[in-house]
């Protein structure tokens, strides 16, 4: 485990060296060092120099930029002292091997300051995305939810093992036979339509655990999604209805249809939204730049032969 994390850190110190360099970026002076030139860099008054690598000053911001290269799941080690330490070695090693790769004048390569910057171009067009697609998200997120809240619909259920059915009984008890399971779930309904709150039921009577934690909520779903036999009856039902108890392959149902809120489906609805405005975006920005091609160096495509034309391919019958 130790060793994969070293290994996840060390990839993703390697990554950022690259963005981070790019804010580091510097005009070549002859006999300027990594260490000298670094002193140009100013530091802001929020933050705090937290180490040196060769008289090179990091700050808390940096280290917080390294740390956010981390994979997200081991990124709470790096907040405790020993995760601090590692990762501070491994940005000592990518500090040391930039400022020798100064020392030697690598900077200067012009495959490398072509890569640099590309990997600058690609950075920026990143950013200037997500801030595009993050424009007025919030309106986006509320027009989008006034046409999809009629084809989405947020279902609860409560769910009755029986013997053979993929759902199996809470604390490990011994599922009944199907038409137990089906008499105790038309007892549940009738306690339901005389006035039982459904959430609370689901959570004390469900043996689906997972959702019986939360009233019985599988979230908002539309009904294309669902398996052909429980959207058959969903789809009968109308916001605040509950269904007749329904036996499936997973147990005996009880689904209750609910409107959906705003809350519960923006995020799907963010998700959406962002990647149609990044795509509108860079449609619009394509569409409208004004583009010069060397014609010696983006000759004419080919024609592509018409089928049935002179020199086209016979088709195969």
């Amino acid at each position: 485990m130790k060793k994969d994390i070293v290994i996840a850190v060390v990839a993703a110190v390697i990554v950022l060296a690259v963005a981070f360099g790019l804010s580091q970026l510097r005009p070549n002076v002859p006999g300027s060092s990594s260490t000298a030139a670094s002193a140009e860099r100013e530091i802001g008054k929020d933050e705090k120099v937290v180490m040196h690598v060769n008289g090179e000053p990091l700050t808390d911001k940096d280290f917080a930029a390294f740390a956010a290269t981390v994979p997200e799941q081991q990124r709470a080690f790096y907040t405790t002292p020993a995760g601090k330490r590692a990762l501070a070695d491994e940005i000592v090693r990518v500090k040391a091997l930039e400022q020798e790769a100064a020392k030697v004048g690598l900077e200067k390569d012009p495959a490398i300051q072509q890569q640099i910057h590309m990997a600058r171009s690609q950075i920026l067009a990143g950013k200037m995305l997500e801030k595009l697609a993050d424009e007025k998200i919030d309106e986006k997120i509320r027009v989008a939810y006034e046409k999809e809240k009629g084809n989405a619909m947020s279902l609860r259920h409560i769910v009755i093992a029986y013997q053979g059915g993929a759902v199996p009984p809470r604390g490990g008890k011994q599922a009944p036979s199907e038409a137990a399971a089906m008499q105790k779930a038309q007892s549940i309904a009738a306690r339901l339509r005389g006035g039982a709150d459904f959430g609370r039921t689901a959570q004390a009577e469900s043996d689906d655990e997972q959702s019986a934690q939360n009233g019985g909520t599988l979230g908002p779903v539309r009904p294309d999604s669902l398996p052909p036999n429980i959207a058959a009856v969903v789809t009968k039902l109308q916001p605040g209805q509950m269904s007749d108890p329904v036996k499936t392959e997973f147990g005996v149902h009880i689904f209750k249809v609910e409107q959906p809120s705003l809350e519960q489906l923006s995020p799907m609805l963010r998700q959406r939204v962002r990647q149609e405005t990044a795509e509108s975006e860079i449609k619009r920005l394509h569409a409208g730049a004004k583009v010069d091609l060397d014609p010696v160096f983006f000759p004419p495509a080919p024609a592509t032969p018409q089928q049935g034309a002179p020199g086209a391919p016979k088709s195969q019958g």
